[in-house]
């Protein structure tokens, strides 16, 4: 039985536009790393506006470093995206308690994990790289995503008990 509910609809074609943004930002950000070395300071100058009173070796290193964060983020993105996908799709299909989708919430959850985790290196850059002035990082800690990451963490065991009850009552009709 398909499922043609709208907010499955919706969610199918958001899921779809954020993975080509998040790809664009992929291939935008590996971009800039390459450019990083290819063009040098000029790089930090066009990106950052450094003038000539400006550490530019040290920007430039700073630039670099958020770019490889960038990378993990898309990383990250990636994995929750193609996740959530497959979540809708199944949902879309009309059989969303399936063992798959407690497995999806949890990968779901570890790739939130690790995006919230990124927050560390985030404030290390700002820290390490104070030339960066305003174009560093904020790095600050969201209460709100490590409940997300809680909360899907539990939907998950929720997800997979549940799944696990339907399929023993299936199994005595």
């Amino acid at each position: 039985m398909i499922n043609r509910d709208k907010l499955v609809r919706s969610s199918a074609l958001a899921v779809r536009v954020a993975s080509i943004a998040n790809g664009a930002f992929l291939l935008a950000v590996a971009l800039g790393l390459a450019a990083s070395w290819v063009m040098a300071g000029r790089f930090t100058t066009l990106l950052l506006g450094a003038g000539a009173g400006g550490d530019l070796a040290q920007m430039t290193a700073g630039a670099r470093w958020m770019l490889v964060l960038g990378l993990a983020m898309a990383a990250g993105a990636f994995v929750l995206l193609r996740e959530l996908g497959a979540m809708v799709a199944s949902v879309s299909a009309g059989d969303p308690f399936v063992a798959a989708n407690a497995d999806r919430l949890r990968r779901i959850g570890w790739a939130l994990l690790f995006l919230q985790l990124l927050d560390i290196p985030g404030y290390l850059i700002r820290w390490s790289f104070p030339a960066l002035g305003n174009a560093a990082p904020d790095a600050g800690m969201s209460p709100g995503g490590w409940i997300a990451v809680l909360m899907v963490f539990v939907l998950a065991r929720i997800f997979a008990a549940g799944t696990a009850l339907r399929d023993d009552l299936e199994g005595t009709i």
